[in-house]
């Protein structure tokens, strides 16, 4: 009797420890294994199946699976319903859909982590079929935004709304992972018969296919490199046929052939797709979007158009070609104060860039004159993204 009274608060204990095991593996995404084998460990191995979903199998993220979430929780909305994901302590808008002509709209986004705003008032018009290309620094916030448009980070304040069902936004992460013992073909029928159950296998190899993954559908992931699987991820993503796809530096680990096939992929997904691009590499963005934001420090500096970020923003540059010598040329010119910077280009070449369009068209012909140089020709240069960039973000 009194060893059973001294063992009953060890078990009373063991029983609580399983009990909170069942249900974080029901909170939180776990690692590893699904999560009906972390439930079967944890139930059949007490109380070593339990340490070990502590110890290697605890996700990082909670998710309310009832569609409500907690504090300091992250929420995923109902699928198949088009909705509103309204964060507290902002009011939550009438259920229904983005203005006409949007896919995705948010009004006044706020993300904070303790003292730390990570979005500040981020809104956004997302036009339905574009391509919109989100560039910013290192922590700027793209990530973290990202993960709120796909409902598993709950926003600090302000509003999202979609024009979409919630069955239908798709997001690819920027370090896709998948169980290595499965092969590329697995892997997306897997993702296929959970986002379009009337599917075929067709689709599976159409995805695999628009990836640049046919040679390597049997083969499995484990031996996968970065870049193929950043393919495979966008493979499985594609599959479920998503009408917004947000997708988070998706060419960030690819070769040059494998960056120009998924490039020309997204080109083509614009249209009937919806697409959300966040990318580091300027060059990607300026191709392929049609609509692009400017995020630094979780504000938005700019969102709109591709030409009408470039068109009258970056400072105005030129090339001057001359008969030689061009030394004292260059020397004029960097004395005059509408002149930013003046770069010797090549032998007869200088690049000069101007304070205003005004002052270049005013002044850069009577400067060289004065400087007695012999011009060949005054050729305008266009702007490209990552000199706007660099303007913007300094």
């Amino acid at each position: 009797m009194n060893a059973a009274a001294a063992l009953a608060p060890l078990a009373l204990l063991a029983v609580g420890f399983v009990v909170w095991c069942i249900v974080d593996v029901v909170r939180r995404p776990p690692k590893v294994l699904p999560w009906w084998i972390w439930v079967a460990l944890i139930l059949l191995s007490v109380p070593l199946g339990g340490i070990l979903y502590v110890l290697v199998g605890r996700g990082d993220q909670e998710v309310a699976r009832d569609g409500a979430a907690g504090p300091g929780e992250d929420e995923r909305a109902p699928a198949r319903t088009p909705s509103t994901v309204a964060a507290r302590p902002a009011p939550a808008p009438a259920p229904g859909s983005a203005p006409e002509g949007f896919a995705l709209r948010t009004d006044g986004l706020e993300k904070t982590y303790g003292d730390h705003r990570a979005l500040r008032g981020v809104s956004l018009d997302v036009p339905r079929g574009s391509v919109f290309g989100m560039v910013g620094p290192n922590g700027a916030g793209k990530t973290t935004l990202l993960a709120m448009l796909a409902g598993l980070r709950r926003p600090s304040g302000g509003t999202i709304t979609m024009s979409v069902p919630h069955d239908k936004v798709a997001l690819l992460p920027d370090t896709p992972h998948f169980e290595p013992w499965l092969t590329a073909h697995e892997v997306v029928e897997l993702s296929r018969g959970l986002l379009l159950p009337a599917g075929s296998e067709d689709d599976s190899r159409a995805a695999l296919d628009q990836a640049g993954l046919t040679d390597a559908a049997d083969r499995r992931t484990g031996g996968f490199s970065r870049g193929m699987l950043q393919r495979l991820g966008l493979a499985a993503t594609i599959v479920g046929r998503p009408e917004l796809l947000l997708l988070d530096e998706p060419c960030s680990a690819l070769d040059p052939a494998g960056r120009r096939d998924v490039l020309d992929l997204i080109g083509r997904l614009g249209g009937e797709h919806t697409v959300l691009f966040c990318s580091h590499i300027l060059d990607d963005v300026q191709e392929v979007c049609d609509t692009v934001g400017v995020l630094r420090a979780g504000e938005v500096l700019f969102q709109g158009p591709l030409d009408d970020l470039l068109v009258g923003r970056a400072a105005p540059e030129y090339v001057v070609r001359l008969r030689a010598p061009v030394r004292p040329v260059l020397e004029a010119l960097q004395a005059q104060p509408w002149v930013q910077a003046v770069e010797q280009l090549g032998a007869e070449e200088l690049r000069v860039l101007a304070s205003s369009t005004q002052d270049a068209e005013r002044h850069l012909v009577p400067a060289l004159s004065a400087a007695g140089a012999r011009v060949v020709s005054i050729v305008p240069s266009g702007a490209d993204l990552e000199r706007v960039f660099l303007e913007l973000v300094r």
